[in-house]
């Protein structure tokens, strides 16, 4: 039963977040983790809402719950890895992006070349 009342709340936050609801939508994917802590898309949703609202910290730990979860979804590497350039920590950038690369279609591996791209310009710059 818990899972069904994780996933109405998920479904529930979703539709609030979209429609711009954003304080109800932290409410309904905070309660679908009090049903199920470990439900990847509230965890996934809450990253995103976090990295919206530039609250990088909270982001990046939502992200990384849900990775322990899920570990094979790639557009959770690719913001983990926003999260991380964000944080100006290139090397995790780095490492997360390239997950994401290796997990995607090759035709969506290539938002991450041009971020990879754009990283490592950053990275040999500041030496």
């Amino acid at each position: 039963e818990g899972d069904s009342l994780a996933d109405a709340y998920c479904n529930l936050g979703i539709l609030e977040s979209k429609a711009g609801r954003v304080a109800k939508a932290f409410d309904c994917f905070t309660k679908s983790l009090e049903h199920n802590p470990r439900h990847f898309e509230s965890h996934y949703n809450l990253g995103n809402l976090y990295l919206d609202e530039g609250n990088v910290r909270l982001a990046r730990m939502h992200y990384e719950l849900a990775a322990k979860v899920e570990p094979g979804f790639p557009n959770l590497y690719f913001n983990l890895g926003l999260v991380h350039a964000l944080n100006n920590d290139y090397p995790a950038a780095l490492t997360t992006l390239s997950k994401y690369k290796e997990l995607s279609p090759k035709d969506e591996g290539a938002k991450a070349d041009e971020l990879l791209e754009n990283l490592k310009r950053s990275v040999l710059g500041k030496k």
